[in-house]
């Protein structure tokens, strides 16, 4: 697992969404098994850089769609009405595909903007291949 800790979140990513050590950790983690999954080489010292930032995003995205389940309840909103203030939730089943479809394709897209001219990536397997 490569560690961020939360000066290196907001000193050289810049990022404002988590406000604290605490609440970065859980992110972190996660954003640390995504990229897991697609790296095959562990990052030299040129790119750790480069990987660090990759996993505040991603950390930043997930803390964003953790914060939004929390919001609703766990559940996932399929649209919302601002003028009269009304939404609309997918079923559970829709939910589930809808969420997790979303939110990997813009991780791997997250991943792959970062660091496909590293080298690290595993080239053998498309990273859209959850895609049905």
């Amino acid at each position: 697992m490569i560690r961020v800790d939360f000066q290196f979140y907001v000193e050289e990513y810049n990022g404002i969404i988590i406000e604290d050590e605490r609440s970065l950790k859980q992110p972190i983690l996660k954003a640390n098994t995504y990229l897991n999954q697609v790296m095959h080489l562990q990052p030299s010292e040129n790119d750790m850089e480069l990987v660090k930032l990759c996993l505040c995003e991603l950390s930043d995205m997930i803390y964003q769609d953790d914060m939004n389940r929390m919001e609703h309840g766990g559940r996932e909103v399929q649209s919302e009405n601002t003028d009269g203030y009304s939404v609309n939730y997918a079923t559970e089943a829709e939910a589930g595909k809808i969420a997790v479809d979303a939110l990997q394709t813009k991780i791997y897209a997250v991943i792959r903007r970062y660091l496909a001219h590293t080298g690290l990536l595993y080239q053998g397997v498309n990273v859209n291949a959850y895609e049905c």
